[in-house]
């Protein structure tokens, strides 16, 4: 139904007087407080919209509606243009930390909303704002830890039961997966880290990463135990063969993590530490804890047959190798035009998926009543008093003439609008006017003075005006505009006062949206030194460990392969990628390399034992050819559980890396031995590289 009915605008102003109670809150603003100026003979009065005392009528209440409906500094901000839906804003004045205070304020708004539904059963109520939004990145955190913690332990129990077959070992993996999981959110909660959706993401990894490494140990035993091997020289020898690239790949992985903290971004950076902290967690729980419990809960070697199906791969790819460097290569050229496609754009409200309580609300603000993005403008004069004068109040008049031609604005709030306002209830006929602004600044300093001192309870005009009315404020209020598209109205905007203000009065716009409007791009740049810095410390660790420069830059290649086609690939499907796609290039970096470092320390072995080039990747192939795809398989799969997320960051991040890791797998497998055999022709300086 309509708002402007006797019953709804009598219960509007009862709501707005109990919001006041409210902890905290400053101000509170409704339709029906909304000061208006009445002409009253030789002056002028202030009076609320709705009167709080005396009888309303029907006739009364239908000139409320029509006076509204054709106000621009109400409708789409306090009405709703089809007259239906209302809001009642709520400031509060909280400190700069203010965990506690938020979560008190957010107990009682709920406590509120019951009540008023309960008295007034015709109305429908919805809480949104910042204040919620904070309270909603708190409450994805506790969903994503109750729900994606425990899915990822049992995916990962899933993968190991599955490829391992063995209750024992089983067991042995998901023990190190566990204590490593919580004793880096241990570490977190003893450093002081606050707990976010991004960062709730870290255990999830931590097992994920925690699961590749065992893995490989885990692979090596039942080799070993299948070669006839007993239970503790296994273990040995399991040790000895992979502790080298173990240690290598946790290495490299954790310098992608590390890399993280080049991000402008508070909960990335925990999320970065965690997951490192995690690593070194799992490197020595893979060489202390796994080997003592492989001890206690020994498993006997499985009949199976998947090295000689490795072994078979590997000749298979030797043998199509030119066609499949040609097959890959031109793969990975196709999927070049999709980086062209992708938008670095972000929707701050749109983080949340619709089982969140904000998100709904927002949704039915922006579709039926007003725009959630603020905006505002601190315009100087340079002087004491100097909003009074003509010259400024024009300029505010045409500044908000220019916005409100912007795609996307929904409402502006000026001071010039008021001035108008006053001048026209005053009916000066004689004073000089244009565009009904005076021309005279005193007169307009009085019309103000006259104005504040009848403003009615609670209303104020200091957040318009500075104290020594030298500065006044413009907020517009923007509705369904992305972060591109408000930073482009952003940079519009401030063009326009470049070339318009006068004086002091050039500015740029400010607001927590604004500020997340630039998030995505300021991560950018700070993540592109950082993946730089990981591509060269990256190459330089495997160059080193593996005595060969060549290697290093083959290894590089191979691993940003990855993750251009997968962003290829995103920018053909998805196209939006928004601050997630800062960290991802530097986070895969350090997790795919795992495969290509063990493929190539092991063809190493190989070539420096004097195995041919061919015959050193069959051996490779079946020797952890299984493990690699275990543990992409299990990465994927650990970082696909993020999609379960209600928090749009971890979503994309999960999707986006899981891609990379199994296009990772793919190039390991499909381009790296053709270009080994392309560089390696069985000469001297490679295999000799690996001699002891």
């Amino acid at each position: 139904g309509r708002i402007a009915t006797v019953e709804t605008l009598q219960a509007l102003v009862e709501i707005t007087e109990q919001a006041w109670r409210l902890p905290y809150s400053t101000q509170v603003e409704s339709l029906s407080n909304f000061p208006r100026i009445v002409s009253d003979e030789d002056a002028f009065s202030v009076l609320e919209m709705v009167p709080s005392s005396g009888q309303l009528t029907p006739s009364a209440a239908a000139a409320i509606e029509k006076e509204a409906l054709n106000d621009r500094l109400i409708v789409n901000r306090l009405l709703s243009a089809d007259g239906r839906t209302t809001g009642i804003n709520v400031n509060f004045r909280l400190p700069p930390s203010a965990s506690s205070e938020v979560q008190e304020i957010t107990e009682a708004a709920h406590q509120f909303v019951r009540k008023i539904e309960a008295d007034y059963p015709h109305l429908r109520v919805h809480l949104t704002g910042n204040v919620m939004l904070m309270t909603t990145f708190n409450e994805a955190s506790h969903v994503d830890a109750r729900l994606l913690v425990p899915v990822a332990l049992i995916v990962a129990a899933i993968i190991v039961a599955v490829f391992l077959r063995s209750r024992n070992a089983t067991i042995s993996v998901l023990s190190i997966l566990g204590v490593a999981s919580l004793a880096s959110m241990g570490i977190a909660g003893w450093f002081g880290h606050i707990i976010t959706p991004a960062s709730i993401a870290a255990p999830i990894i931590v097992i994920s990463i925690a699961l590749a490494s065992t893995i490989h140990v885990v692979i090596a035993v039942k080799h070993e135990l299948a070669s006839g091997a007993d239970n503790e020289a296994a273990i040995k020898q399991a040790i000895r063969t992979n502790a080298a690239a173990v240690g290598l790949t946790n290495l490299t992985t954790a310098v992608g993590f590390l890399a993280m903290n080049r991000a402008d971004a508070p909960p990335l950076n925990d999320m970065g530490n965690i997951v490192f902290a995690g690593i070194v967690l799992s490197y020595l729980l893979t060489f202390t804890w796994l080997p003592a419990v492989l001890t206690l809960l020994p498993f006997k070697p499985s009949n199976d047959r998947s090295a000689a199906l490795m072994a078979g791969v590997g000749r298979s790819i030797n043998r199509l190798r030119w066609v499949l460097l040609i097959m890959v290569t031109a793969g990975v050229l196709a999927t070049i035009g999709g980086l062209g496609k992708i938008r670095l754009d972000d929707d701050f409200v749109r983080y949340f998926d619709d089982r969140f309580e904000y998100r709904v609300a927002s949704d039915f603000a922006e579709e039926r009543l007003t725009g959630l993005n603020i905006m505002e403008f601190d315009l100087e004069t340079g002087v004491d008093g100097g909003v009074y004068t003509a010259e400024y109040q024009h300029f505010l008049a045409d500044f908000t003439e220019w916005l409100g031609e912007q795609k996307g604005v929904a409402s502006i709030a000026d001071i010039s609008e008021i001035t108008r306002r006053i001048h026209t209830a005053m009916r000066v006929a004689d004073e000089p006017a244009r565009n009904g602004i005076p021309e005279n600044a005193d007169l307009i300093s009085q019309y103000f003075l006259l104005y504040e001192l009848s403003l009615p309870y609670g209303a104020s005009i200091t957040d318009r005006i500075n104290v020594s009315r030298s500065a006044s404020r413009v907020t517009i209020i923007m509705r369904g505009l992305t972060s591109g598209e408000i930073r482009h109205l952003h940079e519009r905007a401030s063009g326009w006062l470049a070339q318009h203000a006068p004086g002091h009065a050039a500015t740029t716009g400010i607001s927590i949206n604004v500020l997340f409007a630039y998030l995505s791009n300021d991560n950018i740049r700070s993540m592109i030194t950082g993946t730089f810095v990981s591509i060269l410390i990256i190459g330089l660790i495997i160059a080193f460990a593996l005595r060969s420069f060549a290697f290093g830059a083959l290894s590089l290649t191979t691993n940003l392969l990855p993750a251009i086609v997968g962003f290829g690939l995103w920018g053909y499907i998805i196209q939006d990628i928004g601050i997630a796609g800062a960290v991802i290039t530097t986070m895969t970096l350090g997790i795919v390399v795992d495969d290509t470092i063990h493929f190539l320390m092991k063809y190493r072995r190989q070539r420096a034992m004097g195995a041919s080039p061919a015959a050193a990747i069959e051996t490779v192939f079946s020797t952890v050819g299984v493990a690699m795809v275990i543990t992409s398989v299990s990465l994927a799969a650990g970082f696909i559980v993020l999609s379960l997320s209600g928090f749009q960051i971890n979503r994309s991040l999960g999707i986006q890396t899981s891609i990379i890791v199994l296009v990772a797998l793919g190039i390991c497998w499909f381009l790296l031995p053709p270009l080994l055999r392309l560089i390696d022709k069985g000469g001297s300086e490679i295999a000799d590289v690996g001699r002891e």
